[in-house]
C-alpha cells in the first residue's frame, strides 16, 4: 500500500492548477480558494479540511495497521491450494483484464510466475491485462497484443509506453509529461505526429498505468488450449 504523502497530494493539486488555473481548479473541485492555495504552498491544514479536499479530488485516505492480519490473507485462489480445479498451477497467478476491456470476471489466458513478479517489484493486485487497440506502436507492440499494465505506475515520469483512456477509448502510446498541464502521446509511425494534450483537455485522459510486459499475440495461436503465444518476458 502506498504511504500517504503530502507531496503526492501537492503534485496532484499543482497538476490541476496547471490545467485549469488556481481559481478554475478551486471552482472545479468546489472547494475554498484559500484552502487550495494553502496546500499548494505547503501550509498546515486541518484534518477535516484535508479530507474535504481529498474527497473533491476523488482520492481516498486509507489507514492501515501493519501489525494486523489482512482479512483476505487466507483466501484460496491465485495459484494457492484450495483454488478451483481449472485454476493455474501453484506459483502462478491469473491476472484479470482491465475493466476497460469489458471482459468482466475474465482473466487473461496465461498465468504469471510469482518469482518473475517479485524480481520486478510488481504487485499482483495492481496489475491487469489490456489488448493493444491498434498498431500505433508496431512493430514493438502489434495490434491485438496482450499487454500487462501496472496500475501502480500511473504517475507520468520519463518516456514510457503507457495504457490510457481518452474520451472513454482505450489507447496505448509513449506518454511523457514535459511540464505540468501538458502531456505528449507518440507512436512509432513517422506519418503520425505526436499528439499534444494540454490544459482542461487532460481531464479526458486517464492514465491506466505503465506497460511492463508486451508481446503475446492473442490471434496467433487461436487453435491452442491457451489461445495465446507468450514469448519469454523481455528483460
Amino acid at each position: 500500500m502506498t504511504q500517504f504523502s503530502f507531496d503526492i497530494l501537492r503534485d496532484g493539486i499543482n497538476e490541476g492548477i496547471a490545467r485549469h488555473g488556481l481559481r478554475g481548479y478551486a471552482r472545479k473541485l468546489g472547494i475554498d480558494l484559500n484552502m487550495l492555495r494553502s496546500i499548494r504552498d505547503g501550509r498546515d491544514i486541518q484534518t477535516s479540511k484535508l479530507v474535504e479536499v481529498l474527497d473533491a479530488m476523488g482520492l481516498r485516505l486509507t489507514l492501515h495497521d501493519n501489525g494486523a492480519e489482512p482479512r483476505n490473507a487466507a483466501q484460496p485462489g491465485f495459484g494457492e491450494p484450495g483454488g478451483g480445479a481449472e485454476g493455474p498451477k501453484p506459483g502462478f497467478l491469473p491476472i484479470p483484464f482491465h475493466p476497460s476491456e469489458r471482459r468482466y470476471g475474465q482473466t487473461a489466458p496465461i498465468g504469471l510466475a510469482r518469482e518473475w513478479l517479485e524480481m520486478r517489484g510488481l504487485t499482483p493486485e495492481k496489475l491487469s491485462f489490456v489488448i493493444a487497440p491498434d498498431d500505433r506502436l508496431s512493430p514493438l507492440v502489434v495490434e491485438g497484443a496482450l499487454c500487462l499494465v501496472d496500475g501502480g505506475q500511473r504517475k507520468v515520469t520519463g518516456h514510457a509506453i503507457r495504457a490510457y483512456l481518452r474520451n472513454g477509448q482505450l489507447g496505448m502510446s509513449y506518454v511523457s509529461q514535459p511540464e505540468p498541464g501538458l502531456m505528449v502521446l507518440s507512436g512509432l509511425k513517422r506519418s503520425e505526429p505526436p499528439c499534444v494534450v494540454r490544459g482542461p483537455a487532460l481531464d479526458a485522459l486517464t492514465i491506466l498505468g505503465t506497460v511492463v510486459w508486451r508481446g503475446a499475440d492473442t490471434e496467433a495461436d487461436s487453435g491452442t488450449n491457451t489461445g495465446v503465444r507468450a514469448p519469454a518476458p523481455e528483460e
